[in-house]
């Protein structure tokens, strides 16, 4: 389904009529050539130009056709006047088409570039794609994140922002479809400069994401009763509404939260957040503690793209007490892993959820994990349990692993060795094997 996006360009004109440029060659035919939108501009900046379309030449034996777009969209004009919509350092890593959306994915020089830039060459790659019958939107991703979701030509407002400066694009973060993690859709509105940008973001997140894609987290009747920032610390005060409708899982209470945190604290003015109910506290909220303030959680926020070597994993983490466990996604870096359940304990050691206490040392405590069969052996340095103040502890710990590991696939029990010893730590012996005790897990 189509998201209607609002795209700004300031003090850009779009000649979409009028003179066109062309690289055709006296001869050949309409079918032999490809629109490709490119910028007319005086340095290397593209803030500053118009946007032109361009008809280029398809090279022998090609198509037309998203491939061939892409290809003629990165090259070269052949124009001195010209330059290309795609800046020089940044590349098409990977393209999908799904359900009429192609999905770009950049490369990370994609974010240095300016706002003004990056919208630039966005809209610029919708007005090529769309142009092909089986493209309906362009969706841009880059450095893991999506910048901008499902635009479409039509959805371009033309506005000048030198006459119209409190026009604001907001990064905003809800649920995925799959109820999994929070991902980024860009809503732009009028804002008014007596009126702090935190109220804004609050407001547009009650009333919801604008792609029928995504979720909405917090929960049903929430009214905005008040929002001010100190020092980096946005206070907001939310209805009883917010409590009384509150998740039923862990899973679900850090969509909620972090749909909040991460949308106010993308704002520069922002780097923590306190939630109160009716103008009180919330000692506990569904696990989690809300008296103090709360930081962003990058681990929230997806989507998984698994063309970068990345996997989605259920890790199980300890929650407040040790007594039990939550499956929370994270992404996976498979990277220099030879292995997935090499990759994910090593993800899962390094992980740390916001208001769960942290069971693990890090990575250096792991020596190596190894499958024989449906068994993994995992051998640690001594400090892995050493380094755990009681029996609690490691236990819980040991249940985080076995648990996390036997969510993948063919492995059915963890072992644990001691630089390939028996896992003994103060006379307990921890060495398994375990399974993953559903008794110890939590919605």
């Amino acid at each position: 389904m189509k998201k209607r996006v609002c795209v700004l360009f300031a003090g850009l004109c779009f000649l979409l009529s009028g003179c066109v440029l062309s690289s055709v060659r006296k001869g050949e035919t309409e079918a032999d050539a490809m629109t490709i939108y490119r910028v007319s501009a005086s340095d290397d900046s593209m803030s500053a130009g118009l946007i032109e379309p361009q008809q280029v030449a398809l090279h022998s034996g090609m198509k037309a056709g998203v491939e061939a777009a892409l290809s003629l969209f990165a090259s070269g004009t052949g124009n001195e006047t010209l330059h290309s919509a795609l800046p020089n350092g940044v590349q098409v890593e990977s393209w999908a088409l799904d359900n009429g959306v192609v999905t770009l994915t950049l490369s990370d020089s994609f974010l240095n570039l300016s706002q003004m830039d990056k919208t630039v060459t966005s809209f610029c790659a919708a007005l090529t794609l769309c142009q092909l019958d089986e493209v309906d939107a362009v969706t841009v991703v880059s450095g893991g994140e999506v910048l901008f979701q499902g635009i479409v030509p039509e959805d371009a407002l033309l506005k000048d922002t030198d006459t119209d400066p409190y026009t604001k694009q907001l990064r905003l973060y809800f649920a995925d479809e799959n109820g999994r993690y929070l991902v980024s859709e860009y809503h732009s509105l009028t804002v008014d400069e007596d009126t702090a940008l935190e109220r804004y973001v609050m407001e547009e997140l009650l009333r919801g994401p604008n792609s029928a894609d995504l979720r909405n987290t917090i929960p049903a009747g929430t009214e905005l009763l008040g929002c001010s920032t100190a020092d980096g610390v946005c206070t907001i005060n939310l209805s009883g509404a917010f409590l009384s409708g509150k998740p039923d899982s862990a899973l679900g209470e850090r969509l909620t939260l972090y749909s909040i945190v991460d949308s106010l604290t993308a704002l520069s003015t922002v780097d923590s957040v306190v939630i109160q109910v009716d103008g009180k506290s919330i000692s506990q909220y569904v696990w989690r503690d809300l008296s103090g303030a709360l930081n962003r959680c990058e681990a929230a926020i997806g989507p998984v793209f698994a063309a970068k070597g990345e996997m989605d994993a259920n890790l199980y983490m300890a929650l407040p007490g040790l007594k039990k466990l939550a499956a929370m996604p994270y992404i996976v870096e498979l990277g220099d892993y030879p292995t997935q359940p090499e990759a994910v304990l090593a993800a899962l050691l390094e992980a740390h959820e916001p208001g769960y206490p942290p069971l693990f040392s890090g990575t250096d405590s792991l020596i190596s994990v190894r499958e024989e069969g449906h068994l993994c052996t995992v051998d640690v340095t001594d400090n892995f349990f050493t380094s755990m103040d009681d029996e609690t502890e490691r236990l819980a710990a040991v249940h985080s692993v076995a648990a996390t590991l036997c969510g993948l696939d063919e492995i059915q029990s963890v072992r644990f060795t001691i630089r390939g010893s028996s896992a003994v730590c103060n006379g307990v012996d921890y060495s398994g094997p375990w399974t993953k005790d559903t008794s110890t897990i939590v919605k």
